[in-house]
């Protein structure tokens, strides 16, 4: 994210030989970059970002024995997914959510709402009562840890006719390297009457090497019947709806995620002011929005970001003196530790982001190399401790999101 070029007197020589413009003493007068481009506000925070994911299929109908002769028979229900055809991806996962049944994740969170129906019928196949279960499945991950928890919550919301109680067990499970350390939220069946609830943990856990990921999905099975009759095998069953990622590969410890939900990396103009404004103002200039319109994907190679680096922040970059920009760097976006950085620097928007009278003004840096707005990266002159400070941050929110190699984030500028 950062080349300091120390060397203040190469700019001279540059200049002669090229023809570049060079900054002078006359720096601090104003007129020694190029037009005022745009004056620049924080932005509103945006929304997390929507997605759609694999919608559940009807289980199909199961019966199992009941008294006198009867059956009980349990279909779940997922016609709400049917209804919307997606399941949403938001900032504040919450089972404190309307609707009977649905889906919401965070990055580190879930709350799946399901619905389950049993039928009695009698011995000549008539119906003659039903009972419906809500069950809530509430997830909380960890960002450093690869054992996590479920509460889960069964409540017998309706019953009619013949069918006054319903008798619920539950067992978990997960699938590849997951264990379900914990695999029944209670011992035994929970005799339910209308109204009645019954809740309890489940805990899993996943054993990875280091630089290892796996990704997994949480599976229900659950034995449903009236009192007095025990089903021989689970009646209803449903899978988590979308995966869980775990992995050993970002910092010191394992963590897991859902990797459907895409980390978003806020940076902020008060603690990194022109870094900041460089990066907010490469989303709302030039054309591929990057980190906004379109996701930045992580480089995790240190190497490849060393030759991105090297790349865009080139000898063509000609520091300013401290008169105009204090220790003057060159912080470019897409950052090199992104597949998308590494343009030649020849090729970028130059811009110097100054606080005027308490605005950002984002000028053109060199009159002679003007700004077109069809650029593909920026090259910002920023003071080096603000451009560091951010490149630090850029590496805390990789740890603290566990975003590996080749994911997707989105970036934001805030206060």
């Amino acid at each position: 994210m950062r080349r300091r070029i120390n060397a203040f007197a190469v700019c001279a020589a540059i200049a002669a030989i090229t023809g570049i413009w060079a900054p002078t003493a006359s720096a601090a007068t104003g007129d020694s970059h190029g037009r005022l481009l745009d004056t620049v506000g924080v932005a509103a925070a945006r929304p997390a970002v929507p997605a759609t994911v694999p919608l559940p299929a009807a289980s199909g109908e199961k019966c199992t024995p009941a008294p006198a002769k009867t059956n009980f028979c349990v279909r779940t229900d997922p016609s709400a997914f049917r209804g919307g055809g997606q399941v949403s991806v938001l900032d504040g996962a919450t089972c404190a959510v309307t609707g009977p049944v649905e889906m919401r994740y965070q990055r580190f969170g879930s709350c799946l709402k399901t619905a389950v129906t049993g039928t009695l019928v009698n011995d000549k196949g008539v119906p003659i009562g039903t009972g419906t279960l809500s069950m809530v499945h509430s997830i909380t991950l960890s960002a450093t840890s690869s054992a996590f928890e479920e509460q889960t919550t069964v409540t017998l919301s309706n019953v009619t006719g013949q069918v006054t109680q319903v008798a619920v067990s539950l067992a978990a499970s997960c699938t590849s390297g997951c264990v379900a350390t914990k695999s029944s939220p209670w011992t035994g069946a929970k005799v339910l009457s209308r109204g009645q609830s019954a809740s309890g943990t489940i805990n899993y856990s996943e054993t990875l090497a280091k630089g290892a990921v796996d990704n997994t999905r949480t599976k229900y099975n659950a034995f449903i019947t009236v009192p007095n009759a025990t089903p021989v095998q689970p009646n209803a069953s449903w899978d988590g709806v979308t995966d869980i990622r775990c992995d050993n590969a970002v910092g010191n410890f394992a963590g897991c995620v859902y990797p459907g939900a895409r980390p978003d990396f806020e940076v902020s103009l008060n603690l990194y002011g022109a870094a900041a404004v460089t990066y907010y103002w490469a989303q709302i200039a030039l054309p591929d929005g990057w980190g906004s319109d379109t996701p930045l994907r992580r480089l995790a190679s240190d190497s490849l970001a060393d030759a991105n680096r090297r790349s865009t922040c080139d000898s063509t970059f000609v520091p300013f003196p401290d008169e105009l920009v204090v220790d003057d760097s060159c912080d470019e976006y897409p950052f090199a530790k992104t597949y998308e950085g590494g343009t030649p620097g020849g090729l970028c928007a130059d811009i110097v982001p100054l606080l005027e009278d308490g605005q950002w003004q984002i000028y053109e840096a060199n009159p002679n190399k003007p700004v077109t707005g069809t650029e593909k990266c920026v090259r910002g002159h920023v003071p080096l401790a603000e451009n560091e400070g951010a490149g630090g941050e850029l590496g805390r929110f990789t740890q603290a999101q566990r975003v590996l190699d080749l994911d997707p984030y989105s970036v934001t500028l805030v206060d």
